[in-house]
C-alpha cells in the first residue's frame, strides 16, 4: 500500500475552506515525509522525529523520486511519532491532512494511539475514508463518518479530516472538495494525548 507524503496536525480546519480573510495559524507539525525530512517535521525539531519500521521510499504524488513511503501493510508496517509532553496534543479541534495511494487494501492510515484503546484515527474502511473521534480520558467512541467516494486502486488521492468543536462539525474532504459531515457534538476534549502516535499498523 502507498501511503502519505504529508501530515499536518492542526487546530482548525484545512486551509482550503477558510476565506480568505481568515487567519491561519501554523500547523501544530507538518511531515512531507520524503527523501529530503525522512521522519522528521519541516522544522527539524529532534523532539518530533519520527521512527519507521518496514516502510521505503518511493514516488510521490507528483511522481517525485522518493517523495513518498510505502507500507507493506503487514503487522510490522508503520511510522510512529513521539507525542512527549502532548507536543501533538491538538485537545478539542483537528484538522489531518495526508497524500494517499491504496494498494486496495482496507486498514489503518493514522490513529493518535499506537496501542490499546483508539484515539483520533484515519482508516480506509470498505476502499473509503473512515474518520472516528474518541473521547479523553476514556476513548469513548462518537459516531464515526466515511466518504462517498470508493478510492480508486493506485490512484493518489488528497485526504482532509477535521473536527470544529466550536460546532461539532466532524468531516471529510476528498481532493478539495466536501465528501462527509456531521455534527457530534461539542463540549469535550478529544484523545490526541497518547505517548506515541501512529500510521499504518496498529499494535494488536
Amino acid at each position: 500500500m502507498y501511503l502519505l507524503i504529508l501530515l499536518w496536525l492542526s487546530s482548525v480546519r484545512p486551509t482550503y475552506i477558510l476565506t480568505i480573510s481568515s487567519v491561519l495559524p501554523e500547523p501544530v507539525a507538518f511531515y512531507p515525509l520524503n527523501k529530503h525530512f525522512t521522519t522528521n517535521d519541516e522544522q527539524n525539531r529532534p523532539q518530533l522525529r519520527g521512527s519507521a519500521s518496514n516502510v521505503v521510499l518511493t514516488r510521490g504524488p507528483h511522481n517525485e523520486a522518493r517523495g513518498a513511503y510505502e507500507f507493506s501493510g503487514n503487522s510490522n508496517s508503520y511510522i510512529e511519532f513521539p507525542n512527549g509532553g502532548g507536543i501533538l496534543d491538538v485537545q478539542h479541534s483537528f484538522t489531518l491532512m495526508c497524500w494517499v495511494r491504496p494498494g486496495g487494501q482496507d486498514g489503518q492510515i493514522f490513529n493518535y494511539k499506537k496501542t490499546g484503546a483508539w484515539g483520533v484515527q484515519i482508516w480506509i474502511v470498505a476502499g473509503k475514508f473512515f474518520d472516528r473521534v474518541t473521547k479523553y480520558p476514556n476513548h469513548a467512541f462518537l459516531p464515526a463518518i466515511i466518504s462517498d467516494q470508493p478510492l480508486k486502486v493506485r490512484k493518489w488521492v488528497h485526504v482532509a479530516a477535521t473536527y470544529n468543536h466550536l460546532t461539532g462539525a466532524n468531516s471529510i474532504y476528498v481532493n478539495g472538495v466536501l465528501s462527509k459531515t456531521r455534527n457530534i457534538g461539542t463540549g469535550y476534549r478529544i484523545s490526541t494525548n497518547d505517548a506515541a502516535v501512529r500510521m499504518g499498523v496498529k499494535k494488536g
